[in-house]
C-alpha cells in the first residue's frame, strides 16, 4: 500500500508546476456554484481550496467512523466548522477569518474531543504562493493540544503567554508560549476549558477581544494570530450557574459549538457501528489480522456485555476493551465508572430513543429507586399503586421489599 500523503508527518506535496497554475484556465472551476472565478492571479487561492477540501476529507470521514444518524452529525458540524455552511461564501470572503472564530467542543470523556481539534486544526486553509510554488506550511505543524487540567494555574499562564527569566519562582530563562509560537493556520487546542482558573479566564478573554497577550513578568503587547480550540466535559451553564466560569468568557468562546455523541447513543441508533468501530481500533492494532481480532472481539462483546450495555467510558472505554480482549480474551469493566439513573433517563430522552411504555417503566423504577415506597411514588407521579407496581424493574422491587414495609 502507498504511504497516505495527508498523514501527519509525510511528506507533504507542497511544490507544483508554477507555469501549469498560470496556463490554468479560470473557467475551468466555473462549475461551483456561487463561486467568483477572476482572472488567473486568483487560481492559487482556488488551489488551495481545492486542497483544504481534500484534507478535511481525509480528517473527518477516515478518523470520524460510524453510520448512525449521530455520527452524520457529527461529521457534518466539523465540516462547518471548517468551511460554514456556505463554501461559496467562505471561498470569496471567509477563508482568511476563520481563526477569529473560536471553537468549543462539548461532550462526555471519552468521546472524541481531541479527535475532532485535531481535524479542524489540519484543515485548516493554508495560502499557496504561485512564485515559490509551494504552501506557507507543513499542515501536519499546526496543531498545539494543552491539558490544562494536568497543569497548575501558574504552570498554564506560562505554557499559554510565555514568561520572562525571574517572573516566578523557577523561571530560570526566557519562554515563548503557545500563543506567541503559534502562527496562521495554526490552531491551540485548550482541553478541559472547564477547569481553567477566573484569573486565566480574564487573561484570554482580552486574547478573544483584542487578539493581545504579554508574557508573565514582561509588558510588552504580543498578538496572537492563531485559532483557539477548547473543549470540555463539563455542563458549562451549570458553572457559570454557581459562579466557576465567567459568564463574558463563555460567550466569547461559543461562537462555533460541536457536541460529540457518547457511543450508547451512536449504537442505539446504529448498533452495526459496533463492528465497524472495533475494526477501526484493530487495524492499528493488529494490522494484518484486524479483521480476525475485530471479528473476536465483536463476538465476545455480544456473549458477554450485550447489546444493550451502556459504554460509560464511551470510545476510550471500547479500545481498551478490544486491547483487554486481545491481550486475555476478557474485558472486565470497572465499577468506578457508575452511571446515575437520573442522568441516562435525560440522555435517552434527548436522543429520542425510548418508547411511551419504556419511558413509563424507567421513570417509574427511578422514582420508587428514590422513595422505596409504592404508595409514595404513586402519589408523585399521579398513578396507581398497581399499575407502579407493574412498571417497576422487578430486580429494583425486590431490592426496595426489605426496607419498605408497607409495600409487602
Amino acid at each position: 500500500m502507498s504511504p497516505n500523503p495527508l498523514a501527519p508527518g509525510a511528506a507533504q506535496p507542497q511544490v507544483f508546476d508554477t507555469a501549469a497554475i498560470q496556463r490554468l484556465d479560470a473557467a475551468h472551476f466555473l462549475h461551483i456554484p456561487g463561486v467568483r472565478v477572476s482572472p488567473a492571479e486568483e487560481i492559487p487561492q482556488l488551489f488551495a481550496v481545492f486542497f483544504q477540501i481534500r484534507r478535511a476529507f481525509h480528517h473527518i470521514f477516515n478518523n470520524i467512523v460510524g453510520r448512525s444518524m449521530s455520527a452524520a452529525k457529527l461529521r457534518a458540524a466539523i465540516w462547518q466548522s471548517i468551511f460554514t455552511h456556505d463554501i461559496a461564501r467562505y471561498r470569496r470572503i471567509l477563508f482568511s477569518k476563520m481563526a477569529d472564530l473560536t471553537t468549543l467542543i462539548t461532550g462526555p470523556s471519552g468521546t472524541g474531543k481531541e479527535l475532532v481539534a485535531r481535524a479542524i486544526a489540519l484543515s485548516q486553509y493554508i495560502p499557496f504562493d504561485a512564485k515559490s510554488r509551494s504552501f506557507s506550511h507543513d499542515f501536519s505543524d499546526l496543531f498545539h493540544p494543552l491539558n490544562l487540567s494536568a497543569m497548575s494555574p501558574t504552570l498554564i499562564e506560562s505554557e499559554l503567554f510565555g514568561h520572562r527569566r525571574g517572573a516566578f519562582t523557577g523561571a530560570l530563562e526566557d519562554r515563548t508560549g503557545w500563543l506567541e509560537t503559534c502562527q496562521p493556520p495554526g490552531t491551540v487546542f485548550l482541553d478541559e476549558i472547564g477547569e481553567l482558573d477566573s484569573a486565566i479566564q480574564v487573561k484570554l478573554l482580552r486574547v478573544l477581544q483584542s487578539r493581545q497577550f504579554q508574557r508573565l513578568g514582561d509588558n510588552q503587547t504580543r498578538h496572537f494570530q492563531g485559532k483557539i480550540i477548547a473543549a470540555t466535559n463539563r455542563d458549562l451553564a451549570k458553572e457559570m450557574a454557581e459562579g466557576r466560569f465567567r459568564g463574558d468568557f463563555y460567550y466569547r468562546i461559543c461562537s462555533d459549538i460541536i457536541v460529540t455523541p457518547g457511543l450508547r447513543e451512536q449504537l442505539q441508533e446504529s448498533p452495526g457501528d459496533l463492528k465497524e468501530m472495533v475494526l477501526f481500533i484493530a487495524q492499528r492494532i493488529a494490522a494484518d489480522e484486524a479483521e480476525d481480532l475485530a471479528d473476536e472481539v465483536t463476538s465476545w462483546i455480544g456473549k458477554n456485555l450485550g447489546r444493550d450495555y451502556p459504554w460509560p467510558g464511551n470510545f476510550r472505554e471500547l479500545e481498551q476493551c478490544v486491547r483487554n480482549v486481545l491481550i486475555r480474551h476478557e474485558y472486565h469493566p470497572q465499577a468506578a465508572f457508575p452511571i446515575d439513573a437520573g442522568q441516562k433517563l435525560v440522555d435517552d430522552l434527548n436522543a429520542g430513543t425510548l418508547t411511551a411504555d419504556q419511558l413509563l417503566r424507567r421513570y417509574c423504577t427511578l422514582v420508587y429507586s428514590r422513595t422505596r415506597n409504592l404508595e409514595e411514588t404513586a402519589r408523585r407521579l399521579g398513578l396507581d399503586r398497581r399499575t407502579v407496581k407493574s412498571k417497576v424493574d422487578a430486580e429494583v422491587l425486590g431490592s426496595g421489599r426489605s426496607t419498605a414495609n408497607s409495600d409487602a
